[in-house]
């Protein structure tokens, strides 16, 4: 009798989960975390406010200029990118809430763009899923989602450029692969959002160079530098880049100090190397780490050796691309380095914070997958353990909701208060000299001026009669300049200012400017502990409110010959 044949059970196979969950699972947490850190309020930097105003310009058809100074000149510090991004979306509105959210959205496409980035670099979609969730907790990339500033749109074409390059790596020739001229495209307008990001040009370089493809190369190198021709040009016929002339400045903010020495790059670069190693370092991937920035501040050195380590190992665990990514990380720290130093905290390396944090666990979970082996343990743990860090992140995620909740500090307050007053009380023709004139303008809606850091009295009053200034602001903002510079001369020199408006707690005063008034002349000056103090010295001109004029010679402050 014939056995009887069984029947075969039917083969069953997975089938992958669909590339819109994993997305719409990004997506979701999104939209949990987002509304609950949003943070109304205008961002107290000055930078913001100036990539508002640039985007305003552009919008209204009046050109890359700053509108908001006298004779609104054209404007040569921000490359244009961000503002391009800012006024495409003004044409609808001008909100500044409204434009943050922006922001936020180029958050969320960045995560979902890094998720396909880390999954193609690892070839494992749960730890790109890991890698991309974790992201989203992410104090640094939180807070500047809600600010409109330029390194989280940055962030997000730096990573399409990414992808568009690991797209172009295939077997057809770059020139047939639509791929390559997006990649020259779109890391050329990620260069054009943030100059740091010639970074990203030295990474694809890289890569290029050391699989010696030649022509791909030639041609990338080619095409980025037709794109950045025009702006370059641009720039030298405006006296060349602003911020190259502060890269050469001891200290950019005290500009007296001179130009750098061959032994003060030496010192900025190893001062800069600790700073980011103790402090920026570390806090990138754990931001619950408390930074100070004073000389006691605590060090995290050892933690920050912990992430540098496990980042190498994971780039030299990535089973491919590794070298994008390493001359990612050697562009940009070869850029830093050179920084001035008082240019520091968690900003200026944000663009990396995401490859901090992505690599930082890729060479955990390797190194954890390696000593699993010695043990004989051949299968490595799930990647979605690392959701853990989550525990690490959620009360920095409450300290950005307590912050969104929290009102103007008093001192800024104030300032905006008296922007708001200078818009209802001064007329349309006022020009206004402050220590924050781009987020003065805002609330003031009048032409604004810098103050310039000089203790020269005569340059001091130059400049404020070359841009017609009419008045100015004494703030409680905290800044060294204004008691350094604006306040001894207002002292010095009653006849040419007085106060229109005053608001207390803390004082803030609206002063006007009388360049026809008060004394002209030479000045005794003298420095201790970086205060300077004047005394009317040597020929010079007091012009009187009732019209009189005496010219004489000057002594201790007293005019003793005619």
């Amino acid at each position: 009798m014939a056995k009887k044949q069984l029947k075969k059970a039917p083969e069953t196979t997975k089938k992958p989960m669909p590339n819109w969950t994993w997305f719409a699972l990004i997506a979701l947490v999104f939209v949990f975390i987002y509304p609950y850190i949003f943070d109304e309020k205008v961002n107290l930097g000055g930078d913001n406010a100036g990539y508002y105003i640039l985007g305003k310009a552009l919008s209204s058809g009046e050109g890359y200029k700053n509108i908001h100074y006298p004779s609104s000149p054209d404007h040569n510090h921000f490359p244009p990118g961000y503002p391009v991004v800012l006024s495409a979306f003004m044409l609808f509105t001008q909100s500044i809430s409204a434009l943050k959210v922006v922001n936020g959205l180029f958050l969320l496409g960045t995560v979902m763009l890094l998720f396909v980035l880390i999954r193609r670099f690892t070839e494992n979609k749960l730890f790109a899923l890991a890698s991309s969730l974790l992201l989203l907790f992410n104090f640094h990339l939180l807070s500047y989602s809600t600010i409109l500033m330029s390194e989280i749109p940055f962030l997000f074409f730096a990573t399409l450029a990414m992808l568009f390059f690991v797209k172009s790596q295939s077997e057809k020739p770059f020139y047939k692969n639509y791929n390559f001229y997006l990649l020259v495209f779109v890391s050329s307008f990620a260069f054009h959002i943030r100059t740091a990001g010639i970074a990203l040009v030295a990474g694809f370089a890289l890569y290029m160079l050391i699989n010696k493809n030649w022509k791909m190369l030639l041609a990338y190198l080619g095409g980025f530098a037709a794109l950045g021709v025009p702006w370059f040009l641009r720039g030298q016929s405006l006296g060349g880049s602003s911020y190259l002339t502060q890269l050469f400045l001891k200290n950019p903010y005290r500009p007296e100090n001179g130009t750098m020495q061959l032994g003060d790059w030496f010192s900025r670069f190893g001062q800069n190397f600790m700073r980011y190693l103790e402090k920026e370092i570390p806090n990138s991937v754990f931001p619950n780490l408390e930074v100070g920035y004073t000389p006691d501040g605590p060090s995290h050195i050892f933690v920050g050796i912990l992430v540098c380590a496990l980042v190498v190992w994971g780039i030299v665990k990535l089973p491919k691309y590794k070298w994008v990514v390493a001359g990612y990380f050697i562009g940009s720290f070869g850029i830093l380095l050179l920084w001035p130093e008082v240019w520091f905290g968690i900003r200026f390396i944000l663009p990396l914070v995401p490859f901090f944090m992505f690599l930082f666990l890729y060479g955990l979970y390797q190194l954890i997958g390696l000593l699993l082996s010695k043990i004989s343990i051949q299968k490595n743990i799930n990647p979605l353990i690392f959701l853990v860090f989550i525990v690490l992140f959620i009360p920095q995620v409450k300290a950005l909701k307590e912050t969104a909740d929290t009102p103007y500090p008093a001192k800024f307050k104030n300032y905006f208060e008296m922007g708001a007053w200078a818009n209802s009380n001064l007329p349309q023709d006022a020009v206004i000299c402050t220590r924050k004139p781009s987020l003065l303008y805002l609330f003031a809606a009048r032409k604004v001026t810098k103050l310039q850091n000089t203790p020269d009295y005569n340059e001091f009053l130059d400049n404020l009669d070359k841009n017609g200034v009419t008045h100015a602001i004494i703030d409680q903002l905290g800044y060294s300049d204004v008691g350094r510079y604006l306040v001894p001369i207002v002292q010095d020199n009653p006849e040419k200012f007085g106060v229109v408006h005053q608001i207390n707690a803390p004082e803030t005063y609206l002063l006007y400017y009388n360049k026809d008034h008060g004394y002209r002349g030479e000045w005794r000056v003298t420095e201790k502990d970086g205060m300077y103090t004047h005394v009317r010295e040597g020929k010079g001109t007091m012009t009187y409110p009732d019209g009189t004029v005496e010219t004489g010679i000057w002594k201790d402050g007293k005019m003793i010959e005619q």
